[in-house]
């Protein structure tokens, strides 16, 4: 009888042949994040009401500042309400900035748009079809 490389290893390792089965640990992948249109178009809106807002009551804290720094004629009041005015600017810009980067999401799923298209022929072949399309 001829002994498999298995027997002639669990005779040397002096264990027995059974097996005992092995519980694994599957990872699990992580769930693949899809973004859709409807997504992103409820995110910009809820950003752009979001910085409206900010907006809005900013343009009403100003005012409120403004009166209390005029009435006091201190400093710090003035420095206040320069550091609010700074702030809102920036919250413009941002507000900006979300719309610049939404039109950029847009326009990158044109499927129309051909980037890095190449051409294999002759340059005679390439005149002729470019001079065909005007």
């Amino acid at each position: 009888m001829k002994k498999t490389t298995v027997d002639k290893l669990n005779k040397v390792l002096d264990i027995t042949g059974d097996l005992i089965p092995v519980e694994r640990n599957k990872k699990n992948k992580a769930p693949c994040v899809t973004t859709t249109t409807t997504d992103v178009t409820s995110d910009y809106n809820f950003s752009r009401d979001q910085y409206h807002n900010l907006i809005e009551k900013g343009n009403e804290a100003l005012d409120e500042i403004l009166s209390i720094a005029k009435e006091s004629e201190s400093p710090r009041a003035f420095e206040v309400t320069s550091m609010l005015i700074r702030n809102l600017s920036d919250t413009t810009k941002e507000l900006l900035q979300l719309q610049k980067a939404v039109k950029d999401l847009d326009n990158n799923k044109d499927p129309h748009i051909v980037n890095n298209s190449l051409f294999i022929g002759s340059t005679k072949e390439l005149q002729d079809l470019l001079s065909n399309k005007k």
